[in-house]
């Protein structure tokens, strides 16, 4: 009986020792130096990426989406209706699909990380805002093509413009890239799963304990380890996963679209070119000059076109792949910080479409204005007749000017 009254008194002076070293105040400040050190870089990327998606990111996506609205109701009106109006209704649609998705994923987690533990957030992420986002991307990227491919025909192609570019052939367009983006897009159905709270653990507590020691109250303070209700899963993680997301997703959002564009707009600019060149003769010295300051306009609006769609979507696709494949060799912290930069590429993309597809042609300007009553209908017919070209003008460069937008 002796014996064990000495061990319980050794037990106590070692449990009381314990106690005082993990309570002491140089214990904790060793502990909260460390856990700053391994947490510092993580600190960095959080920041920047609530910087960029809860902060500048929403500023661009509210302004995108009344931006699209406005598109949609514009290129609705009577007088707008066309094959390239149609195209842009698409794609003003898309592009405000893509940036209410991303308020409801990236912004909404930003602002309320805890979001993620509820189970219809949950299931609305695996099965509409994940792989919708995705699909309301391709769907606008393929617009843009659908666009530029009626635009080529309007300008280059003047004797079957009358043909192919109307409002019937223009609709089934519409259908069918929604139709092939759907298809392409479905694996990302297939990218994530929901995850039942209570089998996860989420309310369980990192220790129990039956007495109500020092010990067991500073585990009862320890919070307990939520787990989100849902979960990448081993088609998203492996070699497949990666496979769709570089080799179909990233070709047939970029490289595809990317080419089609580029090569368009630059038989449109030589189309361009040589009708005014054709046409010098037949000119005053002022309709000369009038049509090369339209040319140079188109150009640069153009190329702008291009390397905009470019910078924006390649960039998210490439830092994408890389921030998912996680490759040997690259510095982790530069792939994150990145990716919380580059992901925002889809919302500039979208919401600068308006500007540069609608708001650069005169005749959205000045029919938007009428939508907003900031012109009365007698002004806008006046105009319409003043800026009606005369017919010294050639056709083929009055189609091509009204046709891009200018």
């Amino acid at each position: 009986m002796a014996l064990r009254g000495d061990n319980s008194s050794v037990t106590d002076i070692i449990t009381a020792t314990v106690m005082d070293i993990t309570t002491s105040a140089s214990v904790k400040d060793i502990a909260k130096e460390g856990m700053r050190k391994m947490t510092e870089k993580y600190t960095l990327v959080d920041e920047l990426n609530f910087i960029m998606c809860g902060i500048v990111a929403p500023i661009f996506c509210f302004v995108g989406m009344a931006g699209n609205v406005l598109s949609i109701i514009t290129w609705n009106r009577p007088k707008m209706r066309s094959s390239t109006g149609r195209y842009l209704t698409g794609q003003a649609i898309a592009d405000f699909a893509v940036l209410m998705f991303f308020v409801l994923i990236d912004s909404t987690m930003t602002w309320n990380p805890d979001v993620k533990f509820s189970p219809v957030y949950g299931f609305c992420f695996c099965y509409i805002l994940y792989p919708g986002v995705f699909f309301a991307v391709v769907c606008s990227v393929w617009f843009t093509v659908g666009v530029t491919i009626d635009r080529y025909i309007l300008v280059c192609w003047i004797t079957k413009a009358k043909q192919y570019c109307n409002v019937k052939r223009a609709n089934f367009g519409l259908i069918l890239i929604t139709v092939n983006a759907f298809i392409i897009n479905f694996p990302h159905y297939l990218s994530f799963t929901t995850v039942d709270p209570s089998s996860a653990g989420n309310s369980s507590m990192l220790g129990s304990g039956n007495g109500s020691t020092q010990a067991d109250d500073a585990v009862k303070m320890v919070p307990a380890i939520r787990v989100a209700t849902f979960e990448p899963t081993e088609f998203y993680n492996g070699k497949p996963g990666w496979f769709y997301e570089f080799w179909i997703h990233c070709m047939m959002l970029i490289i595809v679209p990317w080419i089609t564009v580029f090569s368009m707009n630059i038989m449109i600019i030589r189309a361009i070119r040589r009708s005014n060149k054709k046409n010098e003769g037949k000119k005053t010295s002022a309709s000369v000059r009038n049509c090369k300051q339209s040319e140079n306009q188109i150009t640069r609006l153009l190329l702008v076109v291009t390397f905009t769609f470019l910078l924006f979507i390649g960039m998210q696709c490439v830092i994408q792949c890389m921030f998912m494949k996680k490759p040997a060799g690259f510095n982790m912290f530069i792939v994150n910080s990145s990716f919380a930069v580059a992901k925002c590429g889809i919302v500039f993309n979208s919401s600068t479409n308006f500007f540069l597809y609608c708001l650069t042609g005169r005749r959205f300007r000045t029919e938007l204005l009428t939508v907003l009553r900031l012109r009365d209908k007698d002004q806008y017919q006046v105009s319409s007749l003043v800026d009606r070209p005369s017919a010294s003008s050639s056709r083929q460069t009055t189609s091509s000017t009204q046709s891009t937008g200018i």
